[in-house]
């Protein structure tokens, strides 16, 4: 099987209690339904304690924000954008998987250590 190709993903980031407490499950499910009906592949993912904040080059990051987090992850920087701009107070970053440091952009460590 051969390797997949490194892939620039984009995300927002927050702590859990925070996009709780947003109506992002709404935002996301709208832009679901937007997709489907304009028959898009999904390209935007929720992820609880994102596996990917372990990266060295995100450790920075992730000392910023109250543990534990939550991001929404895409290949679509722009949605990214937009979805940063509707959340407001959210860290918004990207980076390149897989790779040495971030193996599977979607892996969540609740699910690892569940």
């Amino acid at each position: 099987m051969p390797a997949a190709e490194p892939t620039t993903y984009h995300f927002i980031l927050a702590s859990l209690s925070f996009l709780r407490s947003e109506p992002l499950e709404e935002v996301l499910e709208e832009r679901r339904r937007h997709y489907e009906e304009h028959h898009r592949s999904i390209d935007f993912f929720w992820v609880p304690q994102p596996a990917f904040m372990e990266a060295p080059e995100l450790r920075p990051l992730r000392h910023k924000l109250k543990e534990p987090l939550g991001a929404v992850v895409s290949t679509n920087e722009d949605f990214i954008r937009w979805l940063a701009v509707r959340l407001t107070f959210v860290e918004k970053g990207s980076f390149v998987a897989p790779s040495e440091s971030i193996p599977d952009p979607l892996r969540s460590l609740s699910l690892a250590e569940g």
